[in-house]
């Protein structure tokens, strides 16, 4: 019995998740209420309230899973043993990413003090590739959060694009496009 009840929680909270991404790309955050996620999920006000304490819970708990999924991304991005097709990878980490677009572009439009998904998954990305690059000694020190932060905004910029504009299509020829500047002298230590 207490498998079935895992189950019906898991089915509702993916509910209220789904419905409130929905909402999301219907109208902005702070137009967005707690009635108007149980009307659009035909849940009672008590089974809400069971699982989130309001609208910001809701948010930072997606978020938080998203981040969560994200960094193992990261770490296996910068473990050295894609490097003998580090495109292919990428190509790869960019069509998965494409398909979570919905979720991900709901949620970057979300911007509050405490809930800003594009900005922490650039700060993660920027953190993880910093600590590379001094692991790894490509960088003048003095410049590393620099070039970190070059090649995050970089990344995140790349994302955004293939999700406003193009879509898998697109995806291999962005990456062999930015191939030639990311081997360039100006970015020796870029490699997105």
């Amino acid at each position: 019995m207490e498998h079935k009840l895992d189950l019906r929680v898991i089915k509702t909270r993916n509910n209220i998740k789904n419905t409130f991404i929905q909402l999301l790309n219907e109208k902005d955050f702070d137009q967005i209420t707690v009635q108007n996620i149980l009307e659009k999920a035909l849940i009672n006000r008590s089974t809400f309230y069971k699982h989130y304490t309001d609208k910001f819970h809701l948010a930072k708990s997606i978020i938080e899973e998203i981040l969560v999924d994200y960094s193992p991304f990261l770490d296996e991005r910068f473990s050295d043993k894609n490097r003998d097709d580090l495109s292919q990878y990428i190509k790869n980490v960019y069509d998965r990413l494409l398909e979570q677009k919905d979720i991900l572009c709901a949620l970057w439009k979300i911007n509050t003090r405490s809930i800003h998904l594009y900005d922490d998954m650039q700060i993660l990305l920027k953190n993880k590739y910093k600590a590379y690059i001094a692991d790894h000694n490509v960088s003048d020190p003095e410049l590393t959060d620099y070039h970190a932060c070059i090649y995050a905004s970089l990344v995140m910029t790349t994302i955004k694009y293939i999700f406003d504009n193009s879509g898998q299509d697109m995806t291999q020829k962005i990456v062999e496009s930015l191939k030639p500047i990311l081997d360039s002298v100006a970015f020796p230590f870029l490699n997105i």
